[in-house]
């Protein structure tokens, strides 16, 4: 009777951890960690940024910015370690009500803090605009590796970064502790060209048909209505 419960206690406990590992998502299990930093998000993790201020058509058009974090992982390049990061970056354009793939899975940042090495591609600098970055955050790192990517110069403050383009124009990072920037902000001689704010509620997409879209709804409801309705008197007079 005792090896019997026994047996029915060890089935129950493999029966939970199953389900806690089916439940569980794999990459809770596989953050990436490289000496005493660690990349800010996991495998399929998504950010976004409203638009919540623009003064140029190219970015008036914008209502959100997704930033998906595609493939994290660590390689060895030139006898040395680098955490290596790909990301996918979107556009929610208000007026096709889609979003738009500027670049997908694309090589994002390299670091290594031993080295004091951060490094971006092309795609990954988007004029500037850097999204995530590995913690503890250092801002200093940070500036002189966007210097190093064409900049004229750069400076902190608080928890911002602040990239000096050289011709009245600048772009604001203000950066989290958990490395993340919450706010982006281009200023050409004094004006806001667009700012772009960490959004942490869940984005209700907007719908074709604006305002119409119910109108719509119920028109085709009503119309099945009496379709149906007319079938029927149709059936009872034969």
């Amino acid at each position: 009777m005792i090896k019997m419960k026994n047996n029915r206690n060890y089935w129950l406990s493999a029966l939970c951890f199953l389900i806690f590992f089916i439940n569980y998502p794999i990459n809770s299990f596989s953050n990436i960690v490289l000496g005493e930093s660690v990349f800010p998000a996991e495998i399929n993790d998504k950010f976004v940024w409203e638009t919540v201020n623009a003064t140029e058509s190219l970015y008036m058009e914008v209502d959100y910015i997704r930033f998906t974090t595609t493939n994290i992982y660590n390689e060895t390049n030139n006898d040395k370690n680098y955490l290596f990061v790909n990301y996918t970056l979107e556009y929610y354009h208000r007026y096709r009500y889609s979003w738009g793939e500027k670049y997908e899975n694309s090589f994002y940042m390299a670091y290594n803090k031993t080295l004091n090495l951060l490094n971006w591609s092309a795609e990954g600098f988007q004029h500037g605009n850097l999204f995530l970055f590995p913690t503890p955050v250092n801002y200093t790192l940070i500036g002189e590796a966007i210097k190093k990517g064409g900049f004229f110069n750069y400076s902190i403050s608080g928890e911002k970064v602040i990239l000096d383009y050289g011709n009245s124009t600048t772009i604001e990072l203000t950066i989290d502790p958990s490395g993340i920037s919450t706010i982006i902000e281009r200023i050409t001689n004094g004006t806001t060209i667009y700012r772009w704010e960490l959004n942490t509620e869940e984005i209700i997409i907007k719908v074709p048909f604006g305002n119409y879209y119910l109108i719509v709804l119920i028109i085709s409801v009503m119309t099945l209505i009496i379709v149906k309705k007319k079938k029927m008197l149709m059936s009872f007079k034969h």
